[in-house]
This record gives C-alpha cells, sequence and structure tokens, in this order.
C-alpha cells in the first residue's frame, strides 16, 4: 500500500552487473525525494552470480533472505503469502542480458503488477517489445526505457537548437556516426555478452537502440522506409595474421605486443573494462591473467567462435516529415564517439558530445561575425553515468511511479510508448525495408 508521495518506492533490482552498479550508485548517494528521505528503497536482489549477488545484498544492507539466484524463486516468495517486505514491492529495476528481459517483463507486468525501469534494448524482437507496451498499457503502468541520450546535457542542448527554426530551419537531412572504439567493440560485440545475435541482438539494436531513439526524439517524426548494410568483416578466422601462429588466446600469441586487439593489453596493461570482472578486492595481475585464461575474454578476436554480430553497419531512414537520416555504425575505429551533422534550410549544426557548432548560411546582408557560433562542454568529459544522464534517468522513473501511485498521474521522459518507433526501425519493421549483408 502506498500511502503518500514522501514515501520510498519498494523496489527489486534484476541484475547486477556493471549498468545496475551504475544505478546502485544513484540509489545510495542521491536522494531527490522532496521529504528529504530515500527516493526508493531497495528491499530484494534477483542475481545468479554468488559474488554478484552477496556485493548487492552489502550495497543495499539487505538480509541474505532478500537475495534470490533465480526470478523464479523471487516470484515464489513475493505471492501473497510471502513475507510482507516482498509482497508491499512497487518497482523492478531490470538490468540481465538481453534474451531474458522480455519473460521477466511480462511476469513482472501481469503477475505482479510492477512498474519497471528497463535496460536497453527492450527484448530480442519488435513483436516482443509490442507485447510489453500492451502489457504495460492494460495495467496502467511504467515501462521506462534507459535511453541515457534523452537525459544527457549536451543532447538535450544539441536537441533544443537542432529544433529551433529560427535558426536551422526546417530539418532536410541528417548524418550521424558512432564510433564504437576498439576497446568497447572487442569487450563487448566480438568478445563480450553482445557478441551473438542469438543470445542479444543485431549491432544496430544492441547499441544504437537509443541512438535510433534519440533521432526519433530530435525530429518527431516516424520512418517511411530503411534501409541497411553491413556485416561481419574483419573478426572472422580467415583474417587472423598467419604470425598469430593459431593462438587461441592472446596469452599464447606471438605477435600479442603487435596487435591493435590485445586483451592484454586493454585488460592487464591498460586496466580498462575491469569493472565487469568479478575480480577480488584487492586484485592483483595475476586474478586478471586467470580471466584471460579461463574466459572468453582471453580469446583471440579472431577466433573467439560464435561472435556473428556485424563490426560495420549502415542505416538509411526515410522520415515522414521529408527528411533523410544516414546512421553509420562503426566498430573499427581508434577514438569512440558520437558525431552528428544537421543540414537545414537555414543553417547547419554539427556536434561531437564535446562542443556544438552552428553556421548560417551566408547572405548577402548578414555580417561575417553573425554566421557561426559555438557551445562547449568541458565538464562533461569525464562526468560519470554518461554526464549524469543514467542518474537523470532513474530519477525522472522514481518520480513517475511515485505520480502514478499517488494518483496524480505523470510519465517519465522515455517511458516505453515513447519508445516503439526507435525499435520498429532498429528491427526493420517498416512496411518498405532493404538489408544488405556483407
Amino acid at each position: 500500500m502506498y500511502r503518500n508521495a514522501e514515501e520510498p518506492v519498494r523496489l527489486v533490482m534484476v541484475g547486477f552487473g556493471n549498468r545496475a552498479r551504475t544505478y546502485a550508485d544513484y540509489l545510495r548517494r542521491v536522494s531527490p525525494n522532496p521529504a528529504g528521505g530515500p527516493a526508493a528503497r531497495v528491499v530484494a536482489v534477483v542475481e545468479p552470480n554468488v559474488f554478484r549477488l552477496r556485493a548487492a545484498l552489502g550495497t543495499f544492507s539487505l538480509p541474505s533472505g532478500a537475495g534470490f539466484d533465480t526470478w523464479e524463486r523471487f516470484l515464489e516468495a513475493t505471492s501473497p503469502a510471502g513475507p510482507a517486505r516482498l509482497s508491499e514491492i512497487q518497482a523492478a529495476i531490470v538490468t540481465t542480458p538481453d534474451h531474458l528481459h522480455y519473460g521477466i517483463a511480462m511476469s513482472a507486468l501481469r503477475e505482479r503488477g510492477y512498474h519497471l525501469l528497463l535496460e536497453k534494448p527492450i527484448a530480442q524482437s519488435y513483436r516482443q517489445c509490442l507485447d510489453i507496451a500492451e502489457a504495460a498499457r492494460q495495467r496502467g503502468l511504467i515501462v521506462g526505457i534507459c535511453h541515457p541520450l534523452r537525459y544527457h546535457p549536451f543532447f538535450v542542448r544539441f536537441r533544443e537548437l537542432a529544433r529551433d527554426e529560427s535558426r536551422v530551419g526546417r530539418i532536410v537531412a541528417i548524418s550521424y556516426a558512432e564510433n564504437i572504439g576498439l576497446g568497447r567493440m572487442t569487450h563487448a560485440f566480438v568478445r563480450g555478452l553482445w557478441r551473438n545475435r542469438t543470445a542479444s541482438n543485431t549491432l544496430l539494436v544492441s547499441k544504437c537502440c537509443h541512438d535510433v531513439d534519440y533521432l526519433v526524439w530530435l525530429t518527431s517524426s516516424s520512418a517511411v522506409s530503411v534501409r541497411t548494410a553491413g556485416g561481419l568483416s574483419l573478426f572472422r578466422p580467415e583474417r587472423a595474421p598467419g604470425a598469430s601462429a593459431g593462438a587461441q588466446r592472446c596469452l599464447d600469441c606471438p605477435m600479442e605486443r603487435e596487435c591493435p586487439y590485445s586483451a592484454v593489453e586493454l585488460y592487464l596493461r591498460q586496466r580498462k573494462w575491469l569493472r565487469h570482472f568479478d575480480l577480488p578486492p584487492g586484485f592483483g595481475d595475476g586474478d586478471i591473467r586467470r580471466v584471460l585464461r579461463d574466459s572468453i575474454y582471453g580469446r583471440c578476436v579472431y577466433r573467439v567462435g560464435d561472435n556473428d554480430v556485424w563490426d560495420h553497419q549502415s542505416v538509411q531512414i526515410a522520415l515522414a516529415n521529408g527528411a533523410d537520416v544516414a546512421l553509420e555504425v562503426n566498430g573499427v575505429t581508434a577514438v569512440e564517439g558520437r558525431r552528428i551533422h544537421v543540414m537545414g534550410s537555414k543553417g547547419e549544426l554539427w556536434g561531437d558530445e564535446h562542443t556544438i557548432r552552428f553556421r548560417y548560411y551566408p547572405t548577402a546582408g548578414m555580417p561575417t561575425g553573425d554566421r557561426e557560433q559555438e557551445w562547449h562542454f568541458p565538464a562533461l568529459a569525464d562526468a560519470p553515468g554518461h554526464a549524469g544522464a543514467d542518474y537523470a534517468l532513474v530519477e525522472d522513473f522514481l518520480n513517475g511511479v511515485r505520480a502514478v501511485l499517488s494518483g496524480r498521474g505523470g510519465w517519465p521522459l522515455c517511458d516505453i510508448r515513447h519508445s516503439m518507433e526507435a525499435y520498429r526501425i532498429a528491427f526493420l519493421e517498416t512496411d518498405n525495408q532493404r538489408i544488405t549483408s556483407g
């Protein structure tokens, strides 16, 4: 029973990997509740990994009985006959691997009536997305989607400028590039959880569903056609250099120091992406070497075996408002980051996550000095949580849940109802679509 808007929302966290820990940082440290109390209280955790489950229970000071290794065991415990602290749960944050989203979301909505904050991507097909949206609609429940670009200070400002018709005019075309970077690409989409389409999704859905969502949000339009081309060109057995001598793991490779995709360089020397591993407190080189020796993350990028996610993709989107979008997803780049270029009837707008530049098209009566403007965002470079966007989306979700529970109404900026067009595009479900596979 929810008695007033000052009460914390009672949550279960389903999954406690890297994304969940980011949201947990917010839940532990930030309190946007107007009354000064906690905005939310995590009362249960579902996580099959013993190491992570123990960490989650410690993070929220929960007893062992509040931890569950499967969603099914959690459902048993939250039956009407279960403990009071669990039967009063109102919402769930779901950050499991992609293939588990649909089943958990549907049972949470239909069987428990929970509001959901669901990590992107929503599910593994557009049909599943529609099912989740319909289940939420029938119960009057929120399903917030973790699309941080809607909350990111740079992208929020860029959208404001792009939609300023007195400046840009009518948007004619958009060029958008998502440069993934070698480290992220090999960690997540070659060796990692998103390397296989059956277990996760396509590259476009896994990596760029929130980029597509941002473009839909920016233009307030829908797609009339989508064309895409791409393929898995590089990370294949036949592309392996002969000098690697057939090594299956970077630790055993004679050319490891010459390889730009070396797991030894990425994890052991540079110490990157280690938060994604279950390393003990005070870990050392030996612990990292064990990960590289025993897990998929130490495999040669050319010989992973079951990776079939593309390493590059081009998408052409024709919008109902007459504008066209060219989206490039580039997996093999030295530097990661997004680049966006909006071409309007009056001027052009460029952005690279750090700087926005605008240029009016010259006219005879315009002074030269008024033709160009710039906006800089230096404080965002090292800001945690996608420059605070991860925290803002959790806050927005909790504010929406409290509003609905107290009868005031109100929905978060990125509720599932606002995201369906992006997934229709990303899953290539438009009436006119063409796929070319390299």
